[in-house]
């Protein structure tokens, strides 16, 4: 999850930031997995993305052709988000090709031109319907800095799809991503509302709480990205010492007083009446019940 954060005191405004947090388990098209890798990388001037999905091993064609797609251009958000959607639908039709085609020794344009004649009916049908829902199965969410220093995020997934998420200024993916958001706007991220800190806090607050999902580790990396640097140095344990006062504190916990409030409310359990005698005197119990 990323969240761009910026601060005005006075009349100045303080240079953006980009607060980002995940987990470190990487799977690998759910034949395993591995922990304490970084599911992040650089790939053009001040541009990163995070990836996530359930066949992680297709990632990094897809970032480095989106680099080599985007050497000597600006780092102008739409020609970014123009370079990495490309990048990924042309490695998605790269792999289609590789799985459904090469055996035909045919190109996806020539199977979209030619398949229909050089094919029976059925092959071309089962081919057409696993080429028209293939999944690359991962997705990025690309965050940086455009050339002015202003701070951008969108995603990408298939086919090759992007959405902006400037505003609100946060977003999340993977399988934990509707617990992240969820508790990002139960905390009011804001941009321009929060201080520095309280960003971290939330965004790592997101992260707890996604843990949850299936999949999503309990080892935490955190970075913030300031436009001009590569790393963050901070006093040691942060991250476990907001975690241990998170789940001491600040995580949900279903209240005491109010399942008081259930319990003496005295739920009861109806039979079903049977019986026009038995469902008259339900009728005259539940209007005896509401007087």
């Amino acid at each position: 999850m990323v969240n761009p954060f910026w601060r005005v005191d006075g009349d100045s405004a303080v240079e953006p930031l980009i607060v980002i947090a995940s987990d470190t388990r990487l799977s690998f098209g759910g034949l395993y997995s591995a922990e304490g890798v970084v599911k992040n990388k650089s790939f053009h001037r001040e541009w990163s993305a995070m990836v996530a999905g359930n066949d992680i091993s297709q990632c990094l064609p897809v970032i480095e052709r989106a680099t080599e797609m985007l050497e000597g251009q600006s780092g102008n958000a739409a020609i970014v988000r123009r370079g990495f959607k490309r990048a990924y639908a042309e490695y998605r039709q790269e792999v289609m090709t590789d799985s459904f085609l090469t055996s035909f020794d045919m190109t996806l344009s020539e199977f979209k031109r030619i398949g229909k004649k050089q094919l029976n009916a059925e092959v071309h049908a089962d081919l057409s319907f696993r080429i028209k829902n293939f999944d690359l199965g991962c997705t990025f969410l690309i965050y940086g800095f455009d050339d002015e220093g202003e701070p951008h995020l969108f995603t990408v997934s298939n086919p090759g799809k992007a959405e902006v998420f400037d505003k609100p200024g946060f977003w999340a993916i993977g399988v934990g991503r509707p617990a992240a958001l969820s508790m990002l706007a139960a905390l009011g991220q804001h941009p321009e509302r929060h201080s520095l800190p309280e960003t971290i806090y939330n965004v790592l607050a997101a992260k707890y709480i996604s843990e949850g999902a299936s999949d999503v580790g309990k080892e935490t990396w955190l970075f913030i990205q300031k436009r001009g640097c590569s790393a963050i140095k901070h006093g040691p344990k942060m991250e476990e010492r907001v975690r241990k006062i998170w789940e001491e504190k600040g995580r949900p916990i279903t209240n005491a007083e109010a399942v008081q409030a259930i319990v003496e409310s005295g739920i009861e359990f109806l039979p079903i009446p049977r019986g026009p005698r038995a469902v008259k005197r339900l009728a005259l119990r539940k209007l005896k019940d509401q007087q």
